[in-house]
């Protein structure tokens, strides 16, 4: 194996993480997103009034603002362990130590950093033998370990925010790993990248019983990463409000709408749940994608 082997190549782990990682970790960046970075800890002590304040501005039920809060913490680190592996056939060694998310101004954690931790490789690799790295039969079990150890105390804490059952909030995480392809530009599709991601979702000793799915679909706009959620995030509890003045609307959001008119009464599940039918999460996110790619 050589270096331009790798789905995102890059000389070394230090160069992959400059370069490679933020792939996945800034995708849903918005220009001028600011925050202050927090760990573990810090995070762990700011849950209960995130909690409070998703429940009381924005109505939702304590199970689905203690779901948010499990993937927006959990699933994104899950993410970023299941990227690397997918990407850079390497193992991430998260550490509470290193790990560390931003925080938004309204206590929102956002963007994960996972830190300057060391990856394990198996045996060939091209990092293998360079400084921080682990030389390991499959780097999938060590990788998913760490992330066990680092990721466990918080998905605790949030479920018990809103009497989340512990089974229920490992999805959450578990689609973090399965989402880690989906939804990111500029990641070249490659059958390899989900067979990675598949292995770690169904590696022995997973903490999660369910798994969603992921592969790569032939599409009119050429081949795409597709998928659908294991569980359910419960957004669709959340009262909608009033319906807004289509004129009112930004473009994309109308745009949405006339692909996908809501029925009345129907619930607002996301792209990607498990409560829609396969066909229609994918023909969401063919449409996201074709979006993208238009002039």
């Amino acid at each position: 194996m050589s270096a331009s082997d790798l789905l995102l190549a890059a000389p070394s782990p230090s160069r992959w993480f400059a370069a490679q990682l933020p792939v996945f970790t800034g995708r849903y960046d918005a220009a001028g997103s600011t925050g202050s970075w927090a760990g573990p800890e810090a995070v762990l002590a700011s849950l209960p009034a995130v909690h409070a304040r998703l429940v009381g501005e924005y109505d939702a039920t304590p199970a689905a603002a203690a779901k948010w809060l499990v993937s927006w913490v959990a699933g994104e680190l899950a993410g970023a362990v299941a990227f690397t592996l997918a990407t850079a056939s390497a193992g991430l060694l998260v550490e509470a130590d290193a790990v560390r998310w931003r925080v938004e101004a309204d206590g929102r954690p956002g963007r994960v950093d996972p830190g300057p931790v060391a990856v394990a490789v198996a045996a060939g690799h091209p990092w293998a033998g360079m400084d921080g790295v682990r030389v390991v039969e499959d780097p999938t079990a060590p990788a998913l370990a760490a992330l066990v150890d680092v990721a466990g105390p918080l998905v605790e804490a949030c479920r018990r925010l809103g009497r989340v059952g512990r089974s229920a909030a490992w999805t959450e995480v578990a689609d973090g790993v399965g989402s880690a392809v989906l939804h990111v530009p500029g990641l070249p599709v490659d059958q390899r990248a989900v067979d990675a991601v598949r292995a770690a979702l169904d590696a022995p000793g997973a903490p999660w019983r369910q798994r969603p799915t992921v592969r790569v679909a032939e599409t009119a706009i050429g081949p795409l990463y597709l998928g659908r959620k294991a569980g359910c995030c419960l957004s669709y509890q959340t009262p909608p409000g009033p319906e807004p003045d289509p004129a009112a609307l930004d473009a994309e959001t109308r745009a949405y709408r006339e692909r996908f008119p809501r029925r009345a009464g129907e619930p607002l599940y996301c792209g990607t749940c498990s409560l829609r039918d396969a066909a229609g999460c994918e023909e969401r996110q063919v449409y996201w994608w074709e979006r993208r790619r238009s002039p």
